[in-house]
C-alpha cells in the first residue's frame, strides 16, 4: 500500500462531512493545513512528554447554533481568548501542556482568508471522554462541525459527533474500525462465556423476573463486553503496549507472577443481579402505585427503600468495577501478557508463551465477520503478536488481544483451521462513517 499523508485524511474527511455541513466546512486546503499542523505537533515533545490535544472546528460567530431547549448544568461552553492565536505546531505544542484532551478542547475556526485560528477553549469535555471510553452510560452533545485530535506519535484522528471519520497512523489511513467484539468468530467465542454470565444472573433472580423484560440478555452482554473493552482501553492509554489472553488452557504458558484475582468477575455477577432487581422494584412502584388508578394507595416505605438500596448497590459496584479494570490494566506494564480465564478472572501476569512456531497460514480479516481474508507474513509482526498467534494456533478456543505501542489494538483467534488477526478493532463508543456514499460500514449495516 502506498504511504498516506495528512492531505489524504483531509480529502477523506471533506468527502464525508460536506454532505452535512457544506456551507460551513472549510476547504480541502484548510483541512490539510489543520491535519498537517496536528500531525507535526504529534511528533514533538514538550517537557519530555508526547504531545496530545483535541481541537473542534467551531464557528466563532455562532459557536452553539442549535442549543437544546433545556441547558443542563454540565453542558460544554466555549470560552474565547482575548486575542486569537495562529494555528501552528508551536502553539499546539505549548497549549498541549494546559489542554488535556480528556478534559478540554481547543476551539478552532478559519477566518475570511482561510487562515486557521485558535480562538478559545471548550470545557466539560471530560463527560464526552468518559462516555466514549465506556466509563459512563450517557454522553453529552459534542461541539463543532467536526473534531480532530493528536492521539500519539504520528497519529491523528477525526470525528463528527460520535462517528469515527478516519485516522492517520504514521503513514497509513484507517477509515473504519472493525466491530470484532460484536460480530464474527471473536464474538462467538466470547459469547460462550457471556451465556454463562447471563445464566448465572437468571438463576439468581429467577426465570420470571429475568424474562419480565426482554432486554436482559443484550444488556448483560453489553456489560461484559464493555468491561473487556475498558481493560484494553486502559492498557492502550499507558502507551507502552501489552497483551491479554483469554484462555482456560495453561499449556505452553510460563507464569512469572501467579495471582488469582476473582474480584472483577464477582463484581460483574453482582451488578447483573442488582440491575435486574432495581428494575423489578422500579417497575413495581410504577405499575402498582404511580398509575392513575393506583394513586389512592400509599407507597410502602419498604418498597421505596429496596429500590434505593439497589441503586446504591449499583453505584458502589460500578465504582468497584472501575477499580478492578484500572488494577488489571496497570499489571500490563510488566513484560509479558495478562492471562484471564473465560470469566475474566486473572490467572497471572507477566506471562510468556512458549508455543512452537505457527505452521499454518495466518490471515488478516478485512471485516468483523472474518469472511474476507488476506494472507499475511507473520515476520512483519513483533514478538507479542507472533507469540499470541502461536498460542491461538495451539488453543483453538483462545482469544488474544495485542496492544501495540503505537496504539493499535488487534484481536487474534483461530477459526476454521486458520489463525486470523483483526486490526483496528472498535473499542470505544463510536460508529463508523466510511465515505460520502456509504454512511455506515459493512459490519454496522448488519447491526
Amino acid at each position: 500500500m502506498s504511504a498516506k499523508y495528512p492531505k489524504d485524511l483531509a480529502e477523506h474527511v471533506y468527502a464525508v462531512v460536506k454532505q452535512k455541513v457544506q456551507d460551513l466546512l472549510p476547504s480541502i486546503q484548510t483541512l490539510t493545513e489543520l491535519f498537517e499542523q496536528l500531525y507535526f505537533a504529534s511528533l514533538q515533545q514538550e517537557e519530555g512528554e508526547n504531545v496530545t490535544c483535541r481541537v473542534a472546528f467551531i464557528d466563532r460567530e455562532n459557536p452553539d447554533p442549535t442549543p437544546p431547549e433545556r441547558i443542563v448544568k454540565d453542558r460544554w461552553q466555549c470560552h474565547p481568548f482575548s486575542g486569537d492565536l495562529a494555528f501552528t505546531t508551536r502553539n499546539l505544542v505549548k497549549l498541549s501542556k494546559a489542554v488535556d484532551p480528556w478534559t478540554s478542547t481547543l476551539a478552532v475556526y478559519a477566518n475570511a482568508s482561510g487562515e486557521l485560528r485558535i480562538w478559545g477553549l471548550v470545557d466539560q469535555a471530560v463527560h464526552q471522554s468518559t462516555y466514549i471510553n465506556k466509563e459512563s452510560d450517557s454522553g453529552p452533545e459534542i461541539p463543532g462541525i467536526f473534531q480532530a485530535s493528536a492521539e500519539g506519535v504520528g497519529e491523528i484522528a477525526a470525528y463528527r459527533g460520535y462517528a469515527f471519520l478516519g485516522r492517520l497512523r504514521q503513514n497509513s489511513l484507517v477509515t473504519k474500525e472493525l466491530a470484532a467484539l460484536d460480530y464474527g468468530p471473536i464474538h462467538q467465542k466470547l459469547s460462550r462465556t457471556i451465556r454463562d454470565f447471563q445464566a448465572k444472573a437468571r438463576a439468581s433472580v429467577g426465570d420470571a423476573e429475568y424474562l419480565r423484560r426482554t432486554h436482559w440478555n443484550k444488556s448483560l452482554s453489553d456489560e461484559w463486553l464493555t468491561t473487556l473493552s475498558r481493560i484494553l482501553i486502559g492498557i492502550k492509554r499507558y502507551g507502552h503496549g501489552g497483551a491479554v489472553l483469554l484462555s482456560g488452557d495453561s499449556q505452553d504458558l510460563t507464569i512469572r507472577y501467579n495471582l488469582q484475582y476473582t474480584r472483577l468477575s464477582e463484581a460483574l455477577d453482582r451488578i447483573a443481579v442488582f440491575s435486574i432487581m432495581r428494575c423489578h422494584y422500579s417497575d413495581k412502584i410504577s405499575e402498582q402505585y404511580l398509575d392513575t388508578d393506583a394513586k389512592k394507595h400509599s407507597l410502602p416505605i419498604s418498597l421505596y427503600l429496596n429500590e434505593r438500596v439497589a441503586e446504591n448497590d449499583i453505584d458502589e459496584t460500578e465504582n468497584e468495577i472501575t477499580g478492578c479494570v484500572r488494577f488489571l490494566s496497570s499489571l500490563s506494564r510488566v513484560d509479558g501478557l495478562l492471562w484471564l480465564n473465560r470469566n475474566l478472572t486473572l490467572q497471572g501476569f507477566g506471562v510468556l508463551i512458549q508455543s512452537p512456531d505457527v505452521q499454518e497460514k495466518v490471515f488478516r480479516a478485512e471485516d468483523a465477520h472474518g469472511k474476507i481474508l488476506t494472507e499475511i507474513d507473520i515476520r512483519n509482526f513483533g514478538t507479542r503478536h507472533r507469540s499470541m498467534m502461536r498460542k491461538c494456533h495451539q488453543d483453538i478456543n483462545a482469544v488474544g488481544f495485542v496492544v501495540s505501542q503505537d496504539g493499535d489494538v488487534r484481536a487474534i483467534t483461530s477459526d476454521d483451521h486458520k489463525v486470523i488477526i483483526w486490526e483496528n478493532i472498535r473499542l470505544h463508543r463510536l460508529v463508523n462513517v466510511i465515505s460520502a456514499q456509504r454512511a455506515v460500514s459493512e459490519e454496522d449495516s448488519s447491526e
